[in-house]
């Protein structure tokens, strides 16, 4: 094959793989923000350029080892527990899903269910691509047929076998496999492929485990690693030693991984950073530069032990030096959002916020850039001035006044024990904010502080804030206390529960066109009232959908928007009759919505990763 017949076919390859997160009118598509929580990390073990990266929002590939990813089509939206490559035969790729147990044949190109039972986590023989050991409810299983059917869980397991963290297997011997646990049992071991099971405990002092690692040259070396403190047998964990010379006190320890062309040499993700031994745990360094944060998952490249890939604060880092220094790495769209603000005033301007920190986009979600590393919870726009923004980051009010690019405290008369916990942003007058901190309402207007508007509120929790788009003096709020009204800005509240009182609403949506009529809805139930929440009826939803989100579209009348966890819909009849709108989208998506002023462009996101857009083709009918 000619270089550029190579060449062409690589790229080929790469289009196929990323078709899916092509952006495209009328389907949605996920670009970013980068970041977001990996389980884990596995090189493929005959081609190291090849990391796959079992995320929150799906599996992730990499064919440079690590520096750039993309997402497997099959899964996107899936939260993927484990992963593991056939060492024997690296074309089959195991994922372990709520959904099922997923098989690539094809190094990760295409996935399909192999077995539709819930997988924790999954390990695969090295002699024997078609030994499977998958976790499920009931407890590790065995298949020997690639995964497509599995015998019984065996004896001798603890009730909890399902709280099973990871499986291993030794490496020359197959029906010898651990399970380590997430609850205090400790490891457990198997030597006729799962048929009967036996604690592995002495020495460890403690009994809960995150990770467990095998020396691929010798199975009967194993470390494990707990909460706290990072343990080895040599003798298949018949007894086990703490290691801790060099390693900080009490290591929580959620990630392990060994060399395999060096097994000596073994990284250690720990609640303080990635600590490193070159001598087989008998003394440690670290934390390795710019890992000093809690590290969920790391890997090192079996061929290359200077290649390390961590996950550290929600964003995933590469070094190719041993760990000198770390580089972020980009494409690994599954950053957790708690937060997305689109601007009312330009339709391309869009920020997004999470654990990871605040990022923004300025083309309608097509690329993302990081603004800030601190974990944020809410965000909103000035409604009169773009570059005016605002967020409420580890509970303390801030304000940007640069478009993202600096931040300073903006808490001025809010009580300094409590942490906000919403932003509303008049959508008339720019600078007049509300919040919610600790049991009150507290108000805003330019340069005055904060000031309690919290007259005629209840003492129980609230968590949403709704102002109406066409007056703002109208205000709604409600959480578990209920559900109330203000008519002059926030200066006294009444009751607006009429009929479902009793009821603890997530939200409210006020319809543009028509400010009287309101929707609300709890995890089950959708209402809807006429006149203002005197009085609310039952809303009906498209069938067999929970309403985790409803808002109106702002460009036409009846046009209602609803969220459920693995479903968007769309009404342009008021809520008598809805489409779905799936085309793009992953399984799961999120508890979140933001419109584009102009109504062409969504965006939805949540903890299940990332943020999705679609665009709407323009000119489109009140039917589409």
């Amino acid at each position: 094959m000619t270089l550029r017949s190579r060449l062409g076919f690589v790229l080929v390859l790469i289009a196929f793989f990323s078709l899916p997160l092509l952006g495209g009118e009328n389907r949605w598509s996920i670009k970013g923000p980068d970041g977001g929580s990996v389980a884990r990390f596995t090189f493929d073990p005959a081609d190291p350029s090849i990391v796959y990266a079992a995320a929150a929002n799906g599996i992730f590939r990499s064919s440079d080892g690590g520096q750039h990813w993309v997402a497997a089509a099959e899964l996107l939206g899936t939260s993927v527990a484990d992963l593991e490559v056939a060492k024997s035969d690296p074309r089959k790729v195991y994922a372990s899903t709520s959904f099922g147990l997923y098989k690539s044949a094809d190094r990760g190109l295409t996935w399909n269910v192999v077995h539709p039972f819930g997988s924790y986590a999954v390990a695969v023989s090295n002699t024997n691509a078609d030994i499977v050991y998958s976790d499920s409810t009931g407890g590790p299983f065995r298949s020997s047929d690639g995964g497509v059917s599995f015998g019984s869980i065996g004896l001798g397991l603890p009730p909890s076998a399902a709280a099973v963290s990871v499986l291993v297997t030794d490496p020359q011997n197959p029906d010898i496999v651990y399970a380590s646990y997430q609850t205090n049992v400790g490891v457990y071991k198997s030597i006729d492929g799962g048929g009967h099971w036996a604690a592995a405990n002495s020495g460890l002092d403690q009994t809960l485990f995150y990770s467990l690692i095998i020396d691929p040259s010798n199975g009967s070396t194993l470390y494990a690693g707990g909460s706290p403190g990072i343990f080895k047998t040599t003798d298949g964990g018949t007894t086990w030693t703490a290691m801790t010379n060099g390693l900080p006190q009490s290591p929580y320890c959620y990630s392990l991984s060994i060399s395999a062309g060096a097994p000596s040499t073994v990284i250690a993700g720990t609640n303080q950073g990635i600590y490193k031994t070159t001598n087989g745990g008998t003394g440690w360094t670290g934390p390795l530069a710019s890992t000093s944060d809690s590290v969920i998952a790391t890997s090192i490249d079996p061929m290359n032990a200077a290649n390390i890939l961590s996950s550290v604060s929600f964003l995933t880092f590469r070094s190719s030096n041993g760990g000198a220094n770390f580089s972020a790495t980009s494409g690994l769209a599954a950053s957790y959002t708690n937060a997305i603000a689109a601007d009312p005033r330009n339709d391309s301007i869009v920020y997004a916020a999470g654990p990871t920190g605040i990022s923004k986009s300025t083309d309608r979600g097509e690329s993302w850039s990081l603004l800030t590393k601190t974990q944020t919870s809410y965000l909103a726009v000035d409604s009169q001035n773009s570059q005016t923004v605002y967020a409420v980051t580890l509970g303390v009010f801030r304000r940007s006044v640069d478009g993202g690019a600096t931040w300073q405290d903006y808490a001025d008369g809010l009580p300094p024990s409590t942490g906000s916990t919403a932003i509303a942003a008049d959508p008339r007058d720019g600078g007049t904010l509300y919040t919610i901190n600790g049991n009150q309402v507290y108000k805003k207007s330019g340069s005055n502080p904060w000031a309690s508007s919290s007259t005629g509120l209840p003492s129980g929790t609230l968590s949403f804030l709704s102002i109406d788009p066409n007056n703002s003096a109208t205000l709604y709020a409600g959480g578990r206390a209920g559900l109330f009204k203000s008519t002059n800005g926030g200066s006294s509240w009444g009751g607006a529960s009429g009929g479902i009182n009793g009821v603890n609403p997530n939200g409210l949506a006020i319809d543009p066109f028509d400010s009287s009529h309101l929707l609300t809805w709890t995890s089950s139930s959708a209402y809807e009232s006429t006149d203002g929440g005197a009085n609310w009826s039952s809303f009906a939803i498209a069938p067999n959908r929970q309403s985790i989100l409803l808002a109106f579209d702002p460009t036409g009348p009846g046009r209602i928007y609803n969220s459920s966890y693995d479903a968007f819909d769309r009404s342009v009849d008021g809520g008598k009759s809805w489409v779905p709108m799936q085309l793009g989208l992953g399984r799961t998506h999120g508890t979140l919505l933001a419109i584009a002023s102009s109504g062409n462009t969504l965006y939805t996101g949540g903890s299940g990763g990332g943020v999705w857009a679609i665009h709407f083709a323009r000119g489109r009918s009140a039917g589409h």
